[in-house]
């Protein structure tokens, strides 16, 4: 997987000229240069694929309506092409329009409402950025594994050796997915750290797993209900009834409400505190309850509990390894 960087490609299908102007012109204000624009459907899938033949990856700034094809179609054959490839769409219809909801569901990274929000389309980018450096993090973590138990002569057991080495606890699953396949040979040789009383059996562990590859490989990203972004802090929250102001504690100097001066007075009464809540340092949004969904670092889906798959296998705990 190929860092994300302002040295990547970015592809633009967008039929108008205004949008793309501008588009354009925010990208390259942030560090974008290698900027690609496609008016319609069909030169924009033969570029993907000139670059995808170059190997390389393009994030995709997709219109949700275009002339000659619809982005339902364009988006099934970018992801044919290659599937690791971040599809941003732009739309003016609502997060809930059915086909909007469709998209998402068929591999779109993130939409992106018109009149668009350059912001808002910073931070994705930059949410991109993140997410790329940690899987070049984890996979450069992986190549130093495989690096040294190539030299083993045993790597499959090197490998789980040096799992339960470094793990509290772990799951046959986790095991697998770590390295990649499931095998007889990996089972021998757990059974026979067991025998030799190098680990111990614990119960049985339900995990849960991707619902697209099924990997127990996940990360679980915590974010803001109204604006997505993972920048909020937990705060006292005072609301005062009398004009419905709410907002931080701090904000209420000298017991008066910011909104409109008032002395804060008798607490139930015409104000109350609002604990247990997050403060969004971007929207500002109050929110008692955090927004939260898997990514799966396997095949880098995105995913709801209630979306999510569960797989059960034995637990294991190092003793003497």
């Amino acid at each position: 997987m190929k860092c994300m960087s302002h040295e990547s490609d970015i592809l633009i299908v967008e039929d108008s000229p205004a949008v793309t102007m501008l588009l354009k012109g925010f990208l390259e204000k942030i560090g974008y240069d290698k900027i690609h624009a496609c008016s319609t459907g069909e030169s924009a899938l033969q570029t993907f694929r000139d670059l995808n033949s170059e190997k390389k990856i393009p994030v995709v700034l997709l219109d949700f309506r275009l002339p000659d094809m619809d982005a339902d179609t364009l988006l099934s054959e970018f992801l044919k092409l290659n599937s690791n490839a971040r599809i941003i769409l732009e739309t003016a219809t609502d997060e809930d329009d059915p086909g909007v909801k469709n998209l998402i569901r068929k591999g779109a990274y993130e939409y992106i409402q018109k009149p668009i929000r350059f912001e808002k389309l910073k931070e994705i980018f930059e949410t991109l950025e993140k997410e790329q450096q940690f899987f070049e993090k984890e996979s450069k973590q992986i190549e130093e594994l495989e690096k040294a138990t190539e030299q083993a002569t045993n790597k499959i057991k090197e490998q789980i050796d040096f799992l339960f080495k470094t793990h509290n606890q772990i799951s046959l699953l986790m095991i697998q997915d770590v390295l990649g396949f499931s095998d007889e040979e990996i089972e021998n040789h757990i059974k026979n750290l067991e025998e030799q009383k190098q680990i111990v059996k614990l119960q049985d562990k339900k995990e849960i797993a991707c619902n697209q590859c099924g990997s127990v490989k996940k990360s679980q990203i915590f974010f803001c209900p109204s604006c997505k972004s993972s920048n909020f802090k937990l705060a006292k929250i005072i609301e005062h009834h009398p004009c419905g102001n709410i907002a931080e504690e701090k904000e209420y100097t000298d017991d008066k409400c910011p909104s409109c001066g008032e002395e804060l007075k008798a607490l139930g009464v015409d104000y109350r505190i609002m604990k247990n809540h997050y403060i969004c340092n971007n929207c500002k949004e109050v929110f008692a309850k955090i927004s939260t969904h898997y990514l799966c670092l396997n095949c880098e889906n995105r995913f709801t509990l209630d979306e999510a798959n569960w797989k059960t296998s034995p637990t294991y705990k190092a003793v003497n390894i």
